[in-house]
Parts: structure tokens; sequence; C-alpha cells
């Protein structure tokens, strides 16, 4: 498949901000409620009379099938229009957030959420798709440093409202309020949202299927390192069988008249290099993010309302430094802006471990502001330099590839350094597990070497 013969993507004309405001707002609707309802996992245990492990499936099994489920919604944005796509997604979210506030037991509320969360994986991809037509090259760095708010802002409302929600009309009260959301962010997109040109294609059922079975097998794999109820052959075989699957995908792709992932995509330096860097940011990112309670409440001695408090620091600077991401990128270049949130994310974990060794909160905060600083500072160029190494009509299919490979690296962040975590301390002390999550920022650097900037290909 050759990109030669595809248009640019039209410039951006002042109506098209309405675009981004509009992706921003139902990426926060149909997001929050994953982050709160990790507050209240142990009261949904209690009432369904069910253990916290099985409750904690009400949020782990709808993030593992929102995650396999992005390259295939991001194709079928691609066939069908992104637009109807992101639609369908903020209603069908809304429809099953308002069926888990009715839910009867954990059963009916875990396959609820995983209904819901599949649809609202549809905004992701679409949403970018979108911004990626109506925003030209030049506009669109700056674009993508807004919409990339969304997720972090996500997880901050999460941790904000989750709370004081929970506390005063329990757990239900969650969907409640996404049912609002929902329905007010799904008339902005009606109104406000273009249709991306639909084309013909049969849909490749066969890779999407072998894609998935794969995916769900890796990242069980992944999510189970540091659950010793699992017995380490199973882990093994899981992800032996996924990593199996992932080649038979691969060399199914390359003989599919329509495959959802083109060989020429993976062959595209733009594209897979800074796909391969976000997955180390991420992988460090959510380990520093999963190590960090630990250290503040066991170590630090604090409590849970305050160390979620001091958690949001991080957070707040990664919200703040996306947008400032697209100032410097249109600046300096995309890779410069790369190259400098590795660097400030390594040392901010480095940092983070310096002030547990020291017990110094004064330097374990600044180390959180780098990291979350650093981590913002490399999503939305490294999304941008994807969009220009891709045609119009493979932009869904880009951005859930990219997004699927950094839910990957989430997934295996988490899981990793919850192992480290479970070691005792005289073998993995806290220090060091911070300054193994620098080290695999560090990682990240050979792949930004082979980015290529927007502005030198011009």
């Amino acid at each position: 498949m050759t990109t030669t013969k595809e248009e640019p993507a039209p410039k951006a004309t002042p109506n098209d901000r309405m675009v981004l405001y509009v992706s921003l707002i139902g990426m926060l609707a149909t997001g929050f409620s994953f982050t709160i309802l990790t507050v209240a996992v142990g009261m949904i245990g209690t009432e369904f009379g069910v253990s916290k492990g099985v409750a904690t499936w009400a949020v782990s099994a709808p993030m593992l099938i929102s995650a396999v489920s992005l390259p295939m919604l991001g194709k079928l944005g691609d066939v069908f229009g992104h637009r109807r796509i992101f639609l369908i997604g903020i209603i069908g979210s809304t429809i099953f957030a308002g069926a888990s506030f009715l839910a009867w037991d954990i059963w009916s509320l875990i396959i609820f959420r995983v209904l819901s969360m599949f649809f609202a994986g549809a905004t992701g991809p679409s949403s970018l798709a979108l911004i990626f037509h109506v925003y030209d090259l030049e506009d669109r760095t700056r674009a993508v440093s807004w919409w990339s708010m969304g997720g972090p802002a996500s997880a901050a409302i999460g941790l904000i409202l989750g709370g004081p929600l929970v506390d005063l009309w329990g757990w239900r009260s969650v969907f409640m309020f996404q049912l609002v959301t929902g329905i007010i962010s799904w008339a902005f997109a009606y109104f406000y949202l273009p249709e991306t040109t639909r084309r013909r294609a049969i849909f490749d059922h066969i890779g999407n299927l072998i894609l998935v079975v794969a995916l769900v097998m890796l990242l069980l794999s992944a999510g189970s390192l540091s659950d010793d109820a699992i017995p380490d052959w199973v882990k093994l075989v899981g992800a032996i069988a996924g990593l199996f699957g992932v080649g038979l995908f691969l060399l199914y792709e390359t003989q599919a008249a329509h495959p959802i992932l083109p060989p020429s995509l993976l062959r595209a330096k733009n594209f897979s290099a800074p796909v391969i860097t976000s997955f180390f940011i991420q992988v460090a990112y959510l380990g520093g993010l999963v190590a960090t309670p630990m250290v503040l409440i066991d170590h630090f001695k604090y409590s849970v309302s305050i160390a979620a408090g001091l958690m949001l620091v991080r957070t707040a600077f990664l919200t703040v430094a996306s947008p400032a991401s697209g100032y410097l990128s249109t600046r300096y270049g995309e890779r410069f802006t790369t190259f400098l949130g590795i660097y400030l994310q390594a040392a901010g974990l480095f940092l983070v471990a310096t002030g547990v060794y020291e017990t110094s909160i004064f330097i374990l905060l600044v180390g959180l502001m780098l990291q979350g600083t650093g981590s913002g500072f490399v999503l939305p160029p490294t999304t941008s330099v994807i969009s220009s190494a891709v045609p119009p009509s493979l932009f869904g299919t880009a951005s859930g590839v990219s997004r699927l490979v950094m839910q990957t690296g989430a997934s295996l962040g988490l899981s990793l350094f919850g192992a480290l975590l479970s070691y005792p301390r005289e073998i993995m002390s806290l220090p060091l597990i911070f300054a193994i999550g620098s080290a695999v920022t560090l990682m990240a650097l050979p792949s930004a070497m082979v980015m290529t900037s927007i502005s030198e290909r011009r």
C-alpha cells in the first residue's frame, strides 16, 4: 500500500477548533469513570458479597477489552467515517453506563462495564483522526498537544470527584454522572463534528480475531506478573501464545487484501519509531505511578487522602505540559521536544528515588513534577510525527494502533513494577525501583533518534 497518491489533510479554519473542543469533551465524558471506580472497588465487593480481587475485574476487564479493540475501532472509522464512529462510541458508552447504574450483581456490572468501555474506546482513535483531518501539519502538533490533555485531565477529574461522589451517594452515582455528561457530549458532537470520507473496503475479520486473541493473551500475562495466585507456567504459556499470535497476525496481514495493519505502516520509521518511544515512556510512567502510593503511605506515613493529593502534583504537571509541548515542538521540532521529555521523565524518576532514599518529601515532589512534565512533553510530538507518516485514509488505524501500544506499555508497567514491589526490601529497595524506572525511560532514546521532525521533512 503506498501513500503518495493521498491528498493532504485540509488546513484548519477557526470553526475547526470546535472539533478539538468537542473531542476533549467526549474523551472526558467517557474516560473519567475508570479512575473513580478504582476508589470504589472495596465498596463494590462488599455490596455484591465478593472478594476485592473479583470486584477489581469491574476495572481491569473493561480496560483490557478497550485496549485490544482500538485497532479495530480505528479501522472502522477509516471505513465508515470517524464522526459516525465517535457518535456511536459516546452513545453506546452512555447507554451501558446507565445499565451499570442498575447492575444487580458483580457479573452484570462487569459485562455492562466491558460494553461501556468498548464503545468509549472509539472516542480515542476517532477524535484523533478527526483532528488529523481538519488540521494540516503546520497546526497539527499544537492541536494534538491540547488533545493530549484529555487523558490526564480525565484521570485528575476522577481523583478529584471520585472520593466525594462515592462518599456522598455511593459508587452507583458515578454512572449517573457519566449518563448526564455523555448525553451532553453527544449533543455537542452531533452538531459540531464534521464527517470524514467513507471508503469502500472489506473489513479484515480474520486478522482482527487473531489480533484480539493474541493481545488478550499478552495483556492477561502481563497483568498477572505480580499475582502469586496464578502459576508461573500459566503466565509463561500466555506470553508465548500471545507472541505467537502477534507473529501470526503480522504474517497474515502481508497476505490480506484489506489488512487492519498495512505492512507499509510498520515500515514507515516515522510511525514505528514514535510508537516504540511512547511504549517505553508509558512503561516507566505507570511503573512510577503504581509505586508512588506505597512510598507515600508506607515510607513517609501519610494518610490515603494526603497521598492522593500529593499524587495529583504529577498529573497536574502532565496536564499543563501537554499544551506547552505544542509550542516547543512548533518552535524547535518534535524530535527536540521528545528528547527533552525523555530526559525530564528520567531525571524525575531518579529524583523520586533520591527523595525516598533521603526521606525528603521536597525532593520527591520535585521528581513528581519533572516526571509529569516529561511525560506530557512526549505524547503530543510523537503523535504528530505519526500523523505525518500516514495518509488520511489510515488516520484512524494509525491512531488505534499507537494507542494500543501505549496501553500495552501502561499495563506492562503496572504489572512489572507491581511485581518488583512484591520483592523483599532487602532485595528490591524502593529507591532502586524508581531508579529502574529512570533507566527504562532512557530506553526510549534510540527510537527517538530515528524520528524526523515534521519541519525537517518539508
